[in-house]
């Protein structure tokens, strides 16, 4: 009872989920599906631990990939980034969740220690830092601060420099600064099959739904939305996310594999999803399925890797409805 009591005083409450990170088969042929497909601007590679970052402008990078196989991986001052047999295949790596500020992020770091929560990680990635920590699924999770003001000067394509060390969040005062961008700059990458606003959500299988619905909303913190509690189904969101939310949580059922379900891009203009249908028709991307439901419209594709994308357009008013959805719709309904 006492570990329970500890863990729901952690809550790390991030903003919003920030990011994708994931392993893939070829890097470079990820790198051009992200670019070319997904509409993301390449802004950063790290060739000594075969790593490679995209962005559209909203946050320093809504996806970052890394080759899958070989050994450890090592960054700066020999800092270990990847272990020995971790990121063998090609799947999920993180979810980042961008916090409000260095001061937030080491707070909670400290709460998560004294409740007994040991993580993978404490990061120092020049333009954020970071605490790592597994789920009861072993799946990994990035809490990170922005801490510059200009990430542009950290990932820029002209660098190549190692970016990761060690940090130690209780070595000196955190800043209470908010580095997160409040009015980001979009940039568009022309004849991109979609050009999504950000990176917005994901959507995992959970091994045993109760216990990690419960890390969620514990120690992650985040707020589940709806008033009726389901035994297979929750919407989680964090802090900044008013309409909306930020990762779909299903228990395991016939047909769905426990872990990454999908990742799910958010688009600003139902005409312009539209478009990318006919962009992905003309330039033979595969569609795997096209969903036109009250509360939304989607897209949705694969990579070379098999890992599954959507893109969305949010109707008025969704967020509501997909809340009290019955739990036995498939997770390609949110």
């Amino acid at each position: 009872m006492a570990a329970v009591l500890q863990s729901t005083a952690v809550r790390f409450a991030p903003r919003r989920l920030g990011h994708a990170n994931v392993f893939v088969g070829d890097l470079e042929r990820s790198m051009r599906f992200f670019n070319r497909v997904c509409g993301l601007e390449e802004v950063r590679r790290e060739p000594e631990i075969g790593a490679g970052f995209l962005s559209n402008g909203n946050t320093h990078h809504d996806v970052g990939a890394m080759q899958s196989g070989g050994g450890v991986r090592v960054g700066r001052g020999g800092h270990v980034q990847i272990p020995e047999g971790r990121g063998q295949q090609a799947g999920l790596n993180h979810i980042g969740w961008e916090m409000d500020s260095e001061a937030a992020l080491a707070a909670a770091w400290r709460r998560a220690v004294d409740a007994g929560i040991v993580p993978h990680r404490t990061v120092d990635h020049q333009l954020a830092h970071s605490v790592y920590l597994f789920d009861p699924d072993g799946n990994l999770h990035e809490f990170y601060a922005d801490i510059i003001e200009d990430w542009r000067t950290v990932f820029n394509p002209e660098r190549e420099d190692l970016v990761t060390g060690q940090w130690d969040p209780g070595a000196q005062p955190p800043s209470k600064r908010r580095y997160w961008a409040q009015q980001p700059s979009i940039r568009v990458v022309r004849d991109a099959v979609f050009n999504p606003r950000r990176m917005a959500r994901a959507a995992l299988v959970a091994k045993d739904f109760a216990r990690l619905k419960a890390f969620f909303i514990d120690v992650a913190g985040l707020e589940p939305l709806g008033a009726t509690p389901s035994a297979d189904f929750v919407l989680l969101r964090g802090a900044a996310t008013r309409d909306g939310w930020d990762l779909a949580l299903f228990a395991p059922r016939e047909g769905l594999t426990p872990g990454l379900h999908h990742w799910v891009f958010e688009v600003s203009e139902e005409r312009e999803l539209i478009a990318a249908e006919r962009r992905a028709n003309a330039s033979g991307t595969p569609i795997e399925m096209i969903l036109d439901r009250p509360g939304k419209r989607s897209i949705f594709i694969r990579d070379a890797d098999g890992m599954r994308y959507e893109f969305r357009f949010a109707r008025p008013g969704s967020a509501a409805r997909e809340a009290e959805m019955p739990a036995a719709l498939q997770p390609f309904y949110v």
